[in-house]
């Protein structure tokens, strides 16, 4: 495999997914406050379905952010195991500032101390340590990996992670579809942001549908949800 120059830490990662979700060294995040902050724009509905109807064991969350779709599988469905997919970047926490006094802030935490309080966490801690105090509970089944998409997939699967449904929530390009693909043919190929950007022409929808149509699927969608299906 070409080398990636990735970092220890996910190498770490890597060699713990020889022993999935065990043996998984988690950061001590007990003392974070648990913020339920999330992007979510409807339509997820279709995703349980998916999971339900495929009997899912195992799913690839592409861009975790905060940690709240994870949280919403793992909640749902007891015997899902969920690896969340990114890089965390700083970009995150500008992101996090953005929302001050904005509705996405406002409909959970309309206090403005709150708010403050939550960017006091985002710039001390990082939103990884954030995702992961949200995700505490369900440690014995999530697995986070610190690392860019395109990157990490190789290795997953080289690492025998196999999942049956891959929701992605990260960058609008179609590069991970392609990826996702190209590495885990049967996998259900689901994801968000169906309805964002609309001055810039919904991107993430133009993505979707032109790998449907390269690709032969059916694209289920509703509010920010999408969902391929193999075209009968």
């Amino acid at each position: 495999m070409k080398k990636t120059g990735r970092t220890p830490a996910f190498r770490f990662w890597i060699k713990a997914l020889d022993h999935l979700f065990t043996d998984i060294d988690w950061p001590d995040v007990s003392a974070l406050r648990r913020w339920n902050v999330g992007l979510g724009g409807g339509g997820r509905h279709l995703v349980h379905a998916a999971i339900r109807e495929h009997g899912a064991k195992v799913l690839l969350e592409i861009g975790v952010f905060l940690g709240q779709s994870a949280r919403l599988w793992l909640e749902t469905h007891p015997d899902l195991k969920v690896v969340g997919l990114d890089p965390w970047g700083d970009d995150l926490v500008e992101q996090c500032e953005r929302y001050v006094g904005r509705e996405t802030l406002n409909k959970v935490y309309p206090d403005a101390q709150d708010q403050a309080d939550f960017i006091a966490d985002v710039r001390t801690h990082g939103v990884k340590a954030l995702a992961l105090a949200n995700l505490l509970e369900f440690k014995d089944r999530f697995v986070p990996i610190e690392a860019t998409s395109p990157e990490a997939i190789p290795a997953l699967c080289a690492a025998e992670v196999r999942p049956d449904i891959i929701y992605i929530d990260a960058g609008k390009t179609i590069e991970d579809l392609d990826v996702c693909h190209l590495f885990w043919p049967d996998a259900i190929l689901c994801g968000d942001d169906w309805h964002w950007g609309r001055t810039k022409g919904y991107p993430m929808r133009q993505v979707v549908e032109a790998f449907a149509a390269a690709h032969g699927f059916d694209i289920e969608a509703e509010h920010a949800t999408w969902v391929l299906k193999p075209r009968t």
